[in-house]
């Protein structure tokens, strides 16, 4: 099929470090280590990227998807810095999207304004349920208020898109567990919901 003009391209950027593995994920995540280099991972990513430049000819990226791993984990100026040299490398569509993926807890919504300043202007939460008892099957380090409270924190922080990823058929959930789970994520109004099925 030939284009009148290129279509545009859509850029994922793995982060893969986590507080803790949680024990069904199948992703390339590792526990951060203490003595963590971000700067030195950003430079990489971007010579990589510098590296498949040539591939994209004159298409524009119309989104970037920072995913994981928990990519909150890294500094708002290293996000920042990532971001500038992304946009320095590729033509960006005027209304770029900037996804950014967090979980819920006090240390990582503390950089949420700092994540609004360096350019993301898309969250997704990693909420997966609002059950303390399914969050404590999935291995998870948040509990429920934790995950109402980033929600509020991300809002605060002025995103206005913002996803909720929730899980079902989780190992101790029953038909209404999840309803009540769906329920309490549509009365937070994201503007997003991804709802999938844990496999494991």
């Amino acid at each position: 099929m030939m284009f009148g003009t290129p279509p545009p391209l859509s850029l994922y950027i793995h982060l893969p470090w986590c507080l803790r593995k949680c024990p069904y994920c199948d992703f390339n995540s590792h526990v951060s280590r203490l003595d963590l280099n971000f700067s030195q991972y950003r430079q990489a990513l971007l010579a990589d990227l510098e590296q498949e430049r040539p591939l994209v000819a004159d298409r524009r990226i119309s989104s970037v998807f920072i995913g994981g791993g928990t990519p909150s984990l890294f500094p708002p100026d290293e996000i920042a810095a990532l971001l500038d040299g992304i946009c320095a490398r590729l033509p960006a569509t005027p209304n770029l999207e900037v996804s950014l993926e967090a979980n819920p807890g006090t240390l990582e919504a503390a950089n949420y304004d700092g994540y609004r300043v360096a350019g993301v202007n898309r969250l997704s939460i990693g909420v997966q349920s609002f059950s303390a008892e399914c969050l404590q099957a999935l291995g998870r380090i948040h509990g429920p208020d934790e995950a109402v409270k980033a929600v509020e924190q991300a809002r605060r922080a002025g995103f206005e898109r913002l996803n909720l990823d929730l899980m079902f058929a989780l190992p101790v959930q029953s038909k209404q567990l999840a309803k009540d789970d769906l329920h309490t994520a549509i009365s937070l109004s994201p503007s997003h919901i991804s709802y999938y099925q844990l496999t494991i």
